[in-house]
């Protein structure tokens, strides 16, 4: 399977990887370009592969959180908290990053190191939806086009719609670049309209219950407020899953909150968990990007054993990783480091 994924994706990184020298004069020759790995590593330009690509941008995320955040001296573990416009990535760093060397996505299983990153489908602009009583968040996702209804595009109700009718988001404070002009600031009033036509959709079938149904009629915030709230529920689900699932007390924990949403949903996830500190970093918006500068560049090489794990073969199992690691020293040395 990893071999299958890579011949499909590989040839598409090279292609993306000889666009984007070409706009370089003499296409970047004599020039170190390094892309991140899933594992959170840096690699070469033209040592890039598909197999090991596919969660690189989050791994930025978590590299930023983890040298910016973590202070060595309390040694109290993070947990990394990135909401962005389609998706929310969770994972948590201690002092080491945690690796796995086997995950399966969309039913592909890839075997290749990759940081211990959970991924959820909920974030800025998954849609809303009300199904048979039930407020439902996502998976279904309405992008960057037509992105959600405040966006002046046609959009359906997303996260982002309900944060901007219970004031979270301040239109007076976003770039005017939203609706076919590209000049307009964030549409508040369609986005209320949407909102009103969906309290009265909830608010019917409130009323056509049998006896012993909910007799009160919602208001507009409290419909928003109620999809926030299953919006943070599924978010925090992955997060104990990281922490509580493995023993790991979330309460101890410090929640690094980055990504385009984050900060509008960090403090009620920290209230939902029992944690008291939420770190929100000056490049929240861009934190991936800014891991990428601080990553290190790391060569990995494997092999197979089929020796028995037990105090006769450590001898022979400690050669093996001797000569792998003079190989992956000597790599790093073909790179250019000391």
């Amino acid at each position: 399977m990893t071999a299958c994924a890579d011949a499909y994706l590989t040839p598409c990184i090279k292609n993306y990887v000889h666009g984007f020298s070409s706009g370089f004069k003499d296409e970047l020759q004599g020039c170190r370009v390094l892309f991140m790995q899933s594992d959170g590593g840096l690699t070469p330009m033209h040592k890039f592969n598909g197999s090991r690509a596919i969660l690189s941008g989050p791994a930025g995320g978590v590299v930023g959180y983890a040298v910016t955040t973590y202070n060595k001296e309390t040694n109290q573990p993070v947990i990394g908290f990135d909401m962005g416009g389609t998706s929310t990535d969770v994972s948590r760093f201690d002092g080491q990053y945690e690796h796995v060397f086997e995950t399966t996505t969309a039913g592909v299983t890839i075997q290749a190191p990759q940081l211990d990153i959970n991924t959820v489908a909920a974030g800025g602009g998954s849609m809303l939806i009300f199904r048979a009583g039930l407020f439902v968040v996502g998976p279904e996702s309405a992008g960057a086009h037509p992105g959600p209804t405040c966006y002046r595009k046609g959009g359906p109700l997303c996260v982002t719609d309900a944060n901007l009718v219970l004031g979270r988001l301040l239109p007076d404070y976003f770039p005017k670049i939203f609706g076919d002009s590209e000049d307009q600031p964030l549409d508040k009033q369609a986005t209320y309209e949407k909102f009103e036509e969906l309290t009265k959709q909830v608010n019917n079938f409130l009323i056509n219950q049998p006896e012993g149904g909910h007799k009160d009629q919602l208001s507009v915030q409290e419909v928003a407020m109620g999809y926030i709230r299953v919006a943070n529920e599924t978010m925090c689900r992955p997060i104990r899953a990281l922490t509580q699932a493995k023993g790991h007390d979330t309460s101890k924990h410090t929640l690094a909150c980055f990504g385009g949403a984050g900060g509008q949903h960090a403090c009620a996830i920290a209230r939902s968990l029992g944690m008291s500190s939420v770190f929100v970093h000056r490049y929240a918006g861009i934190l991936s990007a800014f891991g990428m500068a601080l990553a290190d560049v790391v060569h990995e090489a494997q092999e197979p054993c089929a020796l028995q794990y037990n105090s006769q073969s450590f001898p022979a199992i400690d050669s093996r990783i001797e000569v792998l690691t003079a190989k992956c020293i000597e790599e790093l040395k073909k790179q250019g480091f000391q």
